[in-house]
This record gives C-alpha cells, sequence and structure tokens, in this order.
C-alpha cells in the first residue's frame, strides 16, 4: 500500500490549564498534530513512534478512526511523554514542563518499513541525535525529507540541529524558533540564512502569516483571523496540511493556505480537539472565507 506520508515523532499526553484551571488530558504530541492534520485534507498517513504503559487506548482509537496507520506505534514499558502547560489570559503560555518518558526511543525497523512506501518522511519532534539516524536511514531513498523543531531545541541544541539540515528539504518552525536557531535579530534575515541550508523554509509568525524561503525567494502568505484558545500544536497542524496538500499539488502557496486553515482550526479547540472531529471540507471552508 502507498502511503503519502509516515510522521516520526512523539504521541504524547498533553495535560493543560488555563488560568490555573486544568482541563482533562488530550491527546497531544507533535506526531499527532502532524498526522491528523494531514489525514484530515485527505493524506494516507502512517506514524512511527513509542507510547507508555499509561498511554490511554482512546487517543490511538482517535487516530485509527482517521484512518491513520498505526503500525509503527509501539507500545514500551514505562512512562509516555507528557506534556504539562498552563496559559495565562489571551492564550499566552505562562509556563510549561516537558517529560519525554520512552516517546524517544522510536523503532528504526518500522521506520524503514514504512518509509519504502512513502512519499515523504516528516520529522517531528525528536532529539537531535535520533533525527540525525532517521536521517541517514532514509535521505538516499529519494523520499522528501522534513523537520519541525521547537524553541528549546532551537536555543540550546543549535550546533547539533544546523549540520544535520543540509539532508533536508523543508524545514517547518516558527519565528522565535527561527531567530533562536540562527542567532539573528531579525525573523527576515533568520529566513534567508536558513535557506543557505534548506532549499524550502517555512516560517510560522502567528497572526502575521508564513514567510516562505524557497531557494532564495521569499513568499508572504497571510493568516486566516481565528479566536485562538490553544495554540498547542498549531505548527504541526500547519506542517502536515501543507505537506499533505504540497505533495498532491506541488504548489507552494496553496499548501501554506491549507497549512493556515489547519492551524486556524486546531487553536480554536483546546489540544488536538478541533482536529480530531474535522474534515476535510471545515478547512475548505475556511479557505473559502478567507480567499
Amino acid at each position: 500500500m502507498t502511503i503519502d506520508l509516515v510522521v516520526a515523532g512523539k504521541l504524547a499526553i498533553d495535560e493543560l490549564s488555563f488560568e490555573g484551571i486544568p482541563y482533562p488530558p488530550v491527546l497531544g504530541g507533535s506526531a499527532a498534530h502532524v498526522a491528523l492534520s494531514a489525514a484530515t485534507v485527505g493524506a494516507k498517513v502512517a506514524i512511527v513512534s513509542s507510547v507508555g504503559e499509561d498511554f490511554p487506548a482512546h487517543f490511538l482509537d482517535v487516530l485509527d478512526t482517521k484512518g491513520i496507520d498505526l503500525t509503527g506505534v509501539v507500545k514500551r514499558k514505562g512512562k509516555s511523554s507528557h506534556f504539562w502547560a498552563n496559559f495565562a489570559p489571551g492564550g499566552t503560555m505562562s509556563n510549561y514542563r516537558l517529560h519525554f518518558g520512552v516517546g524517544n526511543r522510536l523503532s528504526l525497523r518500522q521506520l524503514s518499513r514504512l518509509s519504502k512506501a512513502a512519499k515523504a518522511v516528516h520529522l517531528g519532534i525528536l532529539p537531535p541525535h535520533m533525527q540525525r539516524k532517521i536521517l541517514n536511514r532514509v535521505h538516499t531513498e529519494g523520499k522528501l525529507l522534513s523537520m519541525t523543531t521547537i524553541f528549546h531545541q532551537a536555543q540550546t541544541l543549535r550546533d547539533k540541529i544546523l549540520p544535520q539540515l543540509p539532508l533536508l528539504d523543508m524545514l517547518f518552525l516558527n519565528a522565535k524558533e527561527a531567530v533562536f536557531l540562527t542567532r539573528k535579530s531579525d525573523v527576515a534575515d533568520a529566513i534567508q540564512a536558513l535557506g543557505s541550508f534548506v532549499p524550502l523554509v517555512i516560517v510560522t509568525h502567528g497572526r502575521k502569516g508564513v514567510m516562505v524561503n524557497q531557494k532564495g525567494r521569499i513568499h508572504l502568505i497571510p493568516s486566516y483571523p481565528t479566536q485562538e484558545v490553544d495554540a498547542t500544536g498549531a505548527g504541526d497542524s500547519f506542517a502536515g496540511a501543507f505537506l499533505a496538500n504540497y505533495l498532491n499539488t506541488g504548489s507552494i502557496t496553496l499548501a501554506a493556505r491549507w497549512g493556515n486553515a489547519a492551524g486556524a482550526l486546531n487553536v480554536r479547540q483546546v489540544g488536538s480537539n478541533a482536529l480530531q472531529k474535522a474534515t476535510r471540507e471545515d478547512l475548505e471552508i475556511l479557505i473559502h472565507e478567507s480567499s
């Protein structure tokens, strides 16, 4: 069976609080948001990840209901990845805490099996040594390779991340991460600098929209106005929809519109709840309303 996209990354249990009031645990993690978004657009998606004994079975049921291939998800002894965060009024994250658990222990054997039938492989939030292992394994297979990062990695592990960027076809990150990774003071300078490593760099910038550096040519794509409840996973949701559309159309501008729609839809509810229930038609409505 042909797979459009293999997503290698974390499936997590997100425990979020809003102004100190806890919300029930939700399905989270970079792999979940990317896969749910891409599947909503219509891509055939497989996940490679590891979960612990505490991972709720109904979280996997949600992914399965979306038609996502879970044969690469391995259950291991120990705790799953957890993400705790508290949001202040206006949606600003006031503090956060991460526990990686077994989430960094992906099965490279399962990755190799699934990637052989895939058009693209996307690396979610993983430690640089695991990213390197995956890239070394699949970069000669002729797949489109993409990756996302996260702000604390971009800030503290840049010397380990930068050397592997030339193996990528696409890099997804937000404006703060781009500045941290390049040590530039301006987002425009940062995206130009990253373009010397990666042919296609996509920087999400919240309400300011999306900046794309395609081999030195900068595209600006406006975002869609929306009411933000929780921005967790918005960048990963953008990446999933972007990849799903790009693999089908080859259009950067159109792919960015689908990415913006998925990101806008994601932030309307807590965690990945909005994407779990979303349809392709929901995204089409957003794109139509904003065009």
